[in-house]
């Protein structure tokens, strides 16, 4: 016999019903707002119900509450949604307090940990349906942005940063007049890719990563947002454009004229972007 349901097989079936029943009360009260189908709900918590059987506390020290927030997130109610991805970016915050860590990094771990638990991939459900309810729900998100926030420190620590990964040459070495410009202005393209990268948005920079660091394909980047891959790549291609058109502006303004050569240099750039960014 399965001992997950042995409480539902034997002692006291009754303790566990009316615990049940109470538990779903006190959890619509927590969680109003919030569309969850009651039975499976109460099946999900009854499959974690202590064993052996206590019927003083039927469901041993599952948070019934946090545990029906996340139970609705998994099924896609956008309320719950919202309400977690609230708990998600407060607790961010509060990791990252104290620590070296950059608020693009805290906002970069933010959206992958809220792509992991929020959104389905292929035949996996959302992250969030890990949760079993047997610590807080906030501290278990905390958890897991910190656990990200050093895997992209450790990453970065181990590959070049994600505009040295841009800027690197994939194979410019037969072209000896951009070998030139790039050896030449160097430092300045650094500065001005560098410059550009750092005014994109955290989701923008996400994207990046996703594609040219972690190797994500657009259908893959599509499906972790929902949406389909031409909106993806559509995405993709504003990126590479804002990119090359700032920096662009910021190389030609370092130095002080707007010339055919300055363009040459983000050729670098703008080649580099066409040949990863497909």
């Amino acid at each position: 016999m399965d001992a997950r349901r042995e409480p539902l097989d034997s002692v006291d079936a009754d303790a566990l019903g009316r615990t049940l029943a109470e538990t779903l009360t006190e959890a619509r009260a927590a969680w109003p707002h919030l569309t969850v189908d009651a039975a499976a709900w109460i099946r999900a918590l009854a499959a974690l119900s202590g064993t052996p059987f206590d019927p003083q506390q039927p469901l041993g020290a599952i948070l019934a509450a946090d545990h029906y927030l996340a139970f609705a997130c998994a099924n896609g109610d956008t309320a719950a949604i919202a309400a977690c991805d609230a708990i998600l970016v407060r607790e961010a915050g509060f990791a990252a307090d104290g620590t070296r860590v950059h608020a693009s990094m805290r906002d970069e771990a933010t959206q992958m940990v809220r792509a992991l638990m929020f959104v389905a991939r292929g035949d996996r459900p959302p992250a969030i349906a890990d949760y079993a309810g047997r610590g807080a729900l906030r501290s278990w998100l905390r958890v897991s942005v910190s656990r990200e926030m050093v895997r992209l420190a450790k990453a970065q620590n181990r590959l070049a940063p994600l505009e040295e990964h841009l800027i690197a040459d994939p194979g410019f070495g037969d072209d000896p007049v951009l070998e030139e410009l790039k050896t030449k202005y160097r430092a300045e393209l650094a500065d001005a890719f560098r410059g550009a990268l750092a005014e994109l948005p955290a989701r923008d920079r996400t994207l990046l990563r996703y594609q040219l660091v972690d190797g994500s394909t657009i259908d893959e980047i599509g499906s972790i947002y929902k949406v389909h891959r031409a909106t993806a790549a559509r995405w993709m291609a504003q990126i590479r454009d804002g990119l090359v058109a700032r920096t662009r502006a910021l190389i030609a303004e370092s130095l002080g004229v707007d010339t055919a050569e300055a363009a040459s240099i983000v050729r670098l750039v703008q080649s580099q972007l066409d040949v990863s960014v497909i």
